[in-house]
């Protein structure tokens, strides 16, 4: 069976429970719109079957052609980002899970955007935006 997690924005008024999609996996994406997003690269893992409470105070922006984010109205916490075309598949911002330290990292995307001021160790497989972006086509 797929494992369920839970998480929630920082005052509590959204909530949600989703099923990992690929296991215990999470991604490091270094594309300039989740730097300025998050001030910083954004950390996420694909959740389905996503149970939402609180969805009044959810605010969703088109970031680009292929994705919306979804935030809190209240709190202004990012939560996740979703395809355009597949609204079933969201992209859950690791630091709002309950317990984040189930994950490991598995790759690093849009790493051509990725600035030099910042790096992580480790060995995980790096895409460019590209490869990524073919990925999904996939899919």
């Amino acid at each position: 069976m797929a494992e369920r997690m839970k998480g929630r924005c920082l005052c509590g008024a959204v909530q949600f429970e989703g099923t990992l999609k690929d296991g215990d996996e999470f991604g490091v994406c270094h594309c300039n719109t989740c730097q300025h997003w998050n001030g910083g690269p954004g950390m996420a893992t694909e959740m389905v079957s996503m149970n939402i409470s609180g969805e009044s105070h959810l605010t969703w922006y088109s970031s680009s052609e292929w994705a919306e984010r979804g935030f809190c109205a209240g709190c202004g916490s990012n939560l996740f980002y979703r395809l355009k075309e597949n609204r079933d598949l969201y992209f859950v911002q690791v630091g709002c899970l309950d317990e984040p330290g189930r994950l490991t990292l598995a790759e690093h995307i849009f790493i051509e955007e990725m600035p030099g001021h910042y790096d992580f160790t480790g060995n995980a497989p790096r895409l460019t935006g590209a490869e990524f972006l073919a990925r999904l086509q996939g899919e």
